[in-house]
């Protein structure tokens, strides 16, 4: 797919999927965007991560019934590693 056909995909994709942003972080770390969104459709919300570093995209989609086991998860995994670096 070149990149006026994918970019023409992108538009169409946002243009009709009927989400929509509810909240919205952004971070930069060395050369990577990280954007954390809490977007809802047809009434369900979601967590959208999306890493962006050299022209490539990755997201990663978190339902809201995951929200609190995600949030545990993290917090564990960087406090243990906080704790190997004491």
């Amino acid at each position: 797919m070149n990149d006026d056909s994918y970019h023409s995909y992108s538009q169409s994709y946002r243009q009709y999927s009927h989400d929509q942003s509810l909240e919205t972080r952004e971070l930069q770390v060395e050369r990577k965007f990280l954007t954390a969104q809490i977007r809802e459709k047809e009434r369900r919300k979601f967590l959208r991560l999306t890493e962006e570093a050299q022209g490539r995209r990755n997201t990663v989609i978190v339902p809201a019934s995951g929200f609190k086991d995600f949030a545990h998860l993290i917090q564990d995994i960087l406090s243990t590693e906080a704790a190997k670096t004491e």
